[in-house]
């Protein structure tokens, strides 16, 4: 009996201790706060057009973005609850295990020590926007506190402006490489859609590609400038893809689309000027071998002395099971280079572009309010951005492409793709390259530039794009072309003119391109040597079907599922060599899993390339890195695979000789992210499937004609009823 007495007290204990410091329960929270009277200070009002997209309305910036942030936290508050999480390195907290890594990677990039020090740096209009966001989701938390964490409230505008300090860096790839550095044989990432939203997962190679397109007037057939905007996404969480219309009488006045809690427009348009934003990865991470004392770990060697590590703690709370969390705390070691990381294979440090970096925001709402070609490239001067391609275009007929990026200003000599000795400070670098140094392409003489994550040496079908040569290896700017490049140059280049139908149509593009690394690799692979069992029964009928492959991803093509199942090692290559033996090993997975399925590998692929939302699937068009972009799979227990990726957000802006904006857009499901009984769950998407574009209304009249629901975010709905966690 007193053994079963000690033990129940010492979990009672060890309850106890690991319930302290646990927040009060989200209705205390409520009660305890002012969040419902401090929205009161913001004068904005929200009209959803006929697709329940939102259209904001306020005075000032900062009431349009409470506006912004409260229309979106009614579509997808649990989406923009993670990722503040997430930033604040507390989505362990909530998660559990699962999200640990990614909240001591937080902690370990020093976020938070950056936007504590720089926060009050930031203009006085970007901390307005920031609070006002912060203050649009805590309006809806207060009135719909049964889905809110415990560990969210407040959220204030420090969170907004760390969520672009933790996510940048990783569009250039910087947490890829620093989990291929960790663990070679299962290199990890964030995880940007699926169950695993926001942990630090295993590579799902999903990508993050795009494409962008600007045609001057003169190249136009109706002296008409326009834009494409493609980004290519997950199509759910943290980065996906959400629509809004914004508008400040302080001049903010933008069309397009945003990622959950980011509070400004990404990609998008105003009157009088618009972009597209594609990725690119040069080479911004630069990795340190340390020489550690063997004498005194605390120590490692920088030009011939030892020098003490700097330390920090990393503390993590962690769900256990129920309400039983436990705090881990880590230390960080700190050398003059960076953060470092201790491993089996060695002791490193890391420094990166936007290491430390908190004005991004400044950066975009900079973006956003841009009038002309000038103010948009002083944006782009401030070197807030980490990465970045933008494609560019104007009422004026300007047109260009800039490969923005913060490159670091590095000697010549070293190579800076390779593992550098830690104990040299002049690889240590201090600083960036002015923006004279960006790549760019501005007015063409053709009159067309574009980007699809190719070099920026290859941005327009003309001569006049810049040159390689005038570029030091040490920018790291990637070779890499991708079949999208390459037919963008042949479809859109091989017209003298380019008509309005000839803009839209081609976009929608199927097919891989001669030349393209995909096709290469085919050829090289279907002429090879194969083994005696490839090439009898159903193998060897498949390898005659494949041969005949017309390189389209139409709906009804009969070899394209073959073909992209077999591409699998080769597209996840990104054109680097694929051993024979692993296409061979995909494509007798593909031959295999088709003839269970559909008795055979010769099926329409619409059967089984499939955009699917709720119960209902609609047939698509199109593959990975094709202009058409889509990327599914595994394939599922019905014989097809699920569009996850690629094509997502689609915009074609217009600015006609008058000068006047118009444009249209499509989204892959609707406006209704969480929703499945909302209209707008998935009212987008048959047009989206059928590659069609609706109009976006710009103008308020317009909008006032067909709008679906109009209200102030403060008496939009009563508190609802709900248990708190």
């Amino acid at each position: 009996m007193r053994a079963v007495l000690t033990f129940s007290l010492l979990l009672t204990i060890i309850v106890s201790a690991a319930l302290v410091g646990m927040p009060p329960p989200v209705s205390k929270q409520v009660a305890a706060g002012s969040y419902i009277e401090q929205a009161q200070a913001y004068d904005v009002e929200i009209l959803r057009d006929r697709w329940g997209v939102p259209h904001i309305y306020g005075v000032t910036d900062a009431d349009t973005a409470f506006g912004l942030a409260y229309a979106h936290a009614e579509d997808d508050f649990a989406t923009i609850q993670d990722v503040i999480l997430a930033t604040r390195g507390r989505l362990a907290a909530e998660r559990g295990p699962s999200a640990a890594k990614t909240d001591y990677l937080v902690q370990w990039m020093g976020v938070w020590e950056a936007v504590e020090r720089d926060y009050p740096k930031l203009s006085a209009n970007a901390r307005a926007v920031a609070e006002g966001y912060a203050a649009g989701i805590n309006l809806y938390a207060a009135q719909n506190p049964e889905g809110v964490s415990r560990y969210l409230l407040p959220v204030t505008g420090k969170d907004l402006v760390a969520g672009f300090a933790f996510k940048t860096p990783m569009f250039y790839g910087f947490d890829k490489i620093l989990g291929e550095l960790l663990d070679p044989e299962r290199p990890r990432e964030i995880a940007r859609s699926g169950t695993e939203a926001l942990s630090w997962a295993t590579r799902e190679s999903l990508p993050i590609g795009s494409q962008g397109i600007a045609v001057a007037p003169h190249r136009s057939a109706d002296d008409t400038t326009r834009l494409l905007i493609n980004s290519h996404q997950p199509l759910t969480g943290p980065v996906a893809w959400y629509e809004a219309r914004v508008h400040s009488q302080q001049g903010w006045n933008m069309a397009g689309s945003t990622f959950p809690a980011s509070p400004v427009i990404l990609h998008g348009h105003n009157e009088s000027l618009g972009w597209a934003n594609t990725v690119n990865k040069p080479d911004l991470v630069d990795i340190y071998r340390l020489k550690v004392n063997p004498r005194n770990p605390n120590q490692y060697l920088l030009d011939g002395q030892w020098r003490e590590f700097e330390k920090r703690k990393a503390r993590i709370r962690v769900k256990l099971l129920g309400p039983l969390h436990w705090t881990v705390t880590r230390e960080i070691l700190l050398a003059e280079h960076g953060p470092v990381f201790e491993t089996e294979h060695g002791t490193y440090a890391l420094r990166w572009a936007g290491m430390g970096e908190a004005r991004t925001l400044d950066f975009m709402l900079a973006l956003n309010k841009a009038g002309n070609r000038a103010e948009f490239e002083a944006a782009l001067k401030m070197q807030a951005m980490p990465s970045i391609n933008y494609v560019y275009a104007d009422r004026e007929g300007n047109i260009g492409h800039y490969y923005n990026a913060m490159f670091p200003k590095r000697i010549d000599g070293p190579d800076w793709r390779g593992d550098l000795p830690g104990d040299r400070s002049e690889l240590i670098w201090g600083d960036y390259r002015g923006f004279n140094w960006v790549p760019k392409t501005r007015n063409p003489a053709s009159g067309l530039v574009y980007n699809a994550n190719n070099p920026p040496f290859q941005s327009t079908d003309g001569d006049d794009d810049p040159w390689v040569e005038d570029f030091p290896v040490s920018m790291g700017i990637e070779t890499q072309i991708t079949n999208r490049a390459l037919q963008i140059e042949a479809l859109y280049g091989s017209r003298a003119t380019i008509s309005a139908q000839d803009f839209e149509r081609l976009k929608y593009d199927h097919h891989y391109h001669p030349d393209s690394y995909q096709v290469r690799a085919l050829r090289q692979w279907l002429a090879a040597e194969k083994p005696q069992r490839l090439q009898q029964g159903k193998y060897g009928a498949a390898l005659q079907s494949l041969a005949r492959w017309n390189l389209s991803t139409d709906s009804e093509n009969l070899q394209a599922a073959l073909a992209i199942l077999t591409l699998a090692p080769v597209q996840e290559a990104r054109g680097k060599p694929v051993p024979n033996g692993e296409i061979d090993k995909a494509f007798t997975e593909a031959v295999d899993v088709l003839h269970r399925f559909h008795d055979g590998v010769e099926v329409p692929f619409g059967k089984i390339n499939r955009h699917v939302r709720g119960a209902q699937s609609w047939a698509l068009n199109g593959g990975p890195d094709t202009l058409r972009a889509v990327y599914g799979g595994p394939m599922n227990e019905e014989g097809s695979f699920e569009n996850r990726a690629g094509d997502s957000y689609i915009m074609l802006v217009e600015w006609d000789r008058t000068g006047r904006v118009r444009s249209r857009a499509i989204h892959n499901f609707g406006s209704a992210t969480l929703d499945p009984q909302s209209p707008h769950y998935a009212d987008q998407a048959a047009l989206f499937a059928a590659e069609k574009l609706r109009e976006v209304p710009f103008a308020r009249a317009e909008l006032e004609e067909n709008f679906s629901r109009k209200y102030r975010p403060i008496s939009a709905t009563a508190p609802a009823p709900g248990a708190d966690r």
